[in-house]
């Protein structure tokens, strides 16, 4: 869900391009992909709105650390330990519970926003 919601090859490929300093021709596809991306920088720099909306995979990572909050607070006593917690977590993780748990806390961060608002 997160890498379909993020990931967009062209811009890293033309990244990966101008690092290289090779002149190599470039497809047109990869070039749109910039030139869209550019277009929805400029516009998101002009827009006097200061805080947008938040992308999901902060809920989704929000969502693991909730489901998992009871082992990394017992069990991690430093970075090393919660980084060997947080590993085991990505090769045995539920994920339709998380993507439930994230779209649980998105309502209640919207409930929490719209009350601010009124």
């Amino acid at each position: 869900m997160m890498w379909a919601l993020e990931y967009d090859p062209d811009i890293f490929f033309a990244a990966c391009e101008e690092a290289s300093g090779a002149h190599k021709k470039v497809s047109k596809s990869k070039l749109r992909g910039v030139r869209h991306f550019a277009k929805w920088d400029k516009d998101k720099d002009v827009s006097e709105e200061t805080d947008g909306p938040v992308p999901i995979s902060v809920f989704m990572v929000a969502s693991v650390l909730k489901e998992k909050r009871e082992k990394l607070l017992q069990e991690a006593r430093g970075l090393d330990d919660l980084i060997r917690i947080l590993n085991d977590v990505n090769g045995n993780l539920d994920a339709k519970k998380a993507c439930a748990g994230a779209l649980k806390l998105h309502k209640k961060y919207l409930k929490l926003v719209q009350a601010k608002k009124t």
